[in-house]
C-alpha cells in the first residue's frame, strides 16, 4: 500500500469515513495527541455522529474541560457526559486498567465463582497492575467491548504514550502468550514450574510475587493462569479477535506530531509499521507549528521603535535580543516548512492538517471545538 498525503488547504482536511466506527489517535508522547484526539471527537459530534472519547492521562486542565477530574466527583473508568457549546453532546472515559480487567473477568468467566475466585487471586491482581501491556490491552480490549455494544457511531482512543507503535498493537497478542504457551500451561495442570520458564523472572511483577510468600505460592500462580487462559479464551471467542477489528474497515488511525524533525522521524515510523499490519490512516496533524515570520524592519528601524520604547541605553541589548529570538522563531517555522513538505511527499493520499503554535494549548471546550472545525471535514462515504 502507497500512502500519499493530499496538500493541505486553509480549511479542513482531514475526513473519517463514515464506515469508520474507531478512531486511533496515535503518535509520539508530547506532542499534544491527547488534545487532537478530544478536538475530533467534539468535531464528529458536532457533525451528528454519537461519539465517546477514550483517554489515558490528559492535562489537569484538558481533564477538567472533558470532566474527567477525579475532584468533580467522576471515578477513572466511569464514563462522563459532557456537553459542549452550541448543544454538541459526547460521552467521555479516562481507561483504568484494573477496572477493565475486572469487567472481563466478570463478563467472560464461566460462572460467578469462578469470577470471583480470579478477581480475589493477589497475582491477578498486581498482574493487571504492573505486567507489561496491560496498560495497552486495556485499552485494546475497552474499545473492542464498547464496539460490540453498538452504542457509538464513533470510538475515538487516545492511544498510550508508546514509545513504538507494536507496543500498542501487539498488546494483546503479548497478553495471550502468557497464558496460552506450553509452559504456563504445565503449570496451570501440574501446579511444578520455575518462573522464569514463562518470562516471570524478574522486574516489579517478580517482586511484588516474591512479596506473597508462602508454600501456597505456585499453587495460586498456576490457578491464575488457568483462569485467566480461560476468560481471555472466552472473551475473544464471543467479541472476535481485537486484532481483526484494529485491521478492519471500522478502524482509522489520525497520527499527531510536532514540527521538529525527531516527531515527524517518529510519526513516520508509526504509520509505517501499521501499515504494513493492514491498519488504514485518515490523517496526520502537526501540532504546534509557528507561521511563516516575514524578516525584521531594517536596523535603523528597528533600533528608533525599541528606543521609543525602553530608552536609547538599552536599546541596542534589547535589539539584540529580539533579533536572536525572531530569528529563531524564522527557522523553526522554516523547518517546520520542510517537514511538511516531507510528509506530502512521502505520503501523497493522506491529508495533512497543520495547527498553529498557541499558548497555552487549548483546553477549554470552545478552544477544544474551533480545533475541531479546522481539522475535520464532513464524513465521506
Amino acid at each position: 500500500m502507497v500512502l500519499r498525503p493530499r496538500v493541505t488547504g486553509s480549511g479542513p482536511v482531514i475526513q473519517i469515513p463514515a464506515q469508520r466506527r474507531v478512531l486511533l489517535c496515535m503518535g509520539p508522547g508530547g506532542v499534544g495527541k491527547t488534545t487532537v484526539a478530544a478536538a475530533l471527537g467534539l468535531a464528529a459530534a458536532r457533525q451528528g455522529r454519537r461519539v465517546i472519547v477514550l483517554t489515558i492521562d490528559p492535562s489537569r486542565r484538558l481533564a477538567q474541560a472533558l470532566g474527567l477530574d477525579p475532584r468533580q466527583g467522576h471515578a477513572p473508568g466511569t464514563i462522563v457526559p459532557v456537553h459542549g457549546p452550541g448543544g454538541v453532546e459526547l460521552d467521555c472515559l479516562m481507561l483504568d486498567t484494573q477496572r477493565v480487567f475486572d469487567e472481563i473477568v466478570r463478563v467472560y468467566s464461566r460462572d460467578e465463582a469462578a469470577a470471583q475466585r480470579m478477581l480475589a487471586n493477589p497475582i491477578y491482581r498486581a498482574t493487571a497492575q504492573h505486567l507489561g501491556g496491560a496498560l495497552e490491552y486495556a485499552a485494546t480490549a475497552r474499545v473492542h467491548m464498547l464496539h460490540a455494544e453498538r452504542r457509538y457511531d464513533l470510538i475515538v482512543l487516545d492511544t498510550p504514550p508508546t514509545a513504538n507503535a507494536l507496543d500498542f498493537i501487539d498488546a494483546p497478542q503479548h497478553i495471550t502468550e502468557l497464558v496460552s504457551n506450553p509452559a504456563a500451561r504445565f503449570l496451570a495442570g501440574t501446579g511444578r514450574i520455575g518462573m522464569k520458564l514463562i518470562g516471570l523472572g524478574g522486574g516489579v511483577l517478580l517482586k511484588t510475587f516474591e512479596a506473597m510468600g508462602g508454600g501456597s505460592f505456585i499453587a495460586e500462580l498456576g490457578g491464575f493462569l488457568k483462569d485467566f487462559g480461560n476468560v481471555l479464551g472466552e472473551f475473544r471467542r464471543r467479541a472476535g479477535d481485537v486484532a481483526e477489528l484494529l485491521r478492519s474497515a471500522e478502524t482509522g488511525a489520525v497520527f499527531a506530531t510536532a514540527a521538529t524533525d525527531f516527531s515527524a522521524r517518529e510519526a513516520e515510523a508509526f504509520i509505517d509499521v501499521i501499515v504494513e499490519r493492514g491498519m488504514r490512516v485518515d490523517g496526520i496533524v502537526v501540532n504546534r507549528v509557528l507561521p511563516r515570520l516575514p524578516p525584521l524592519p531594517a536596523a535603523s528601524v528597528l533600533h528608533a521603535a525599541v528606543a521609543a520604547q525602553v530608552g536609547e541605553g538599552a536599546a541596542e541589548a534589547t535589539v539584540q535580543a529580539l533579533g536572536a529570538g525572531y530569528s529563531g522563531a524564522r527557522r523553526q517555522a522554516e523547518r517546520a516548512g520542510r517537514i511538511l513538505a516531507h510528509l506530502q511527499q512521502r505520503y501523497p493520499s493522506v491529508p495533512v492538517a497543520v495547527l498553529e503554535r498557541r499558548d497555552p494549548p487549548p483546553a477549554s471546550l470552545e478552544e477544544l471545538v474551533q480545533m475541531g472545525d479546522h481539522l475535520l471535514s464532513p464524513p465521506s462515504v
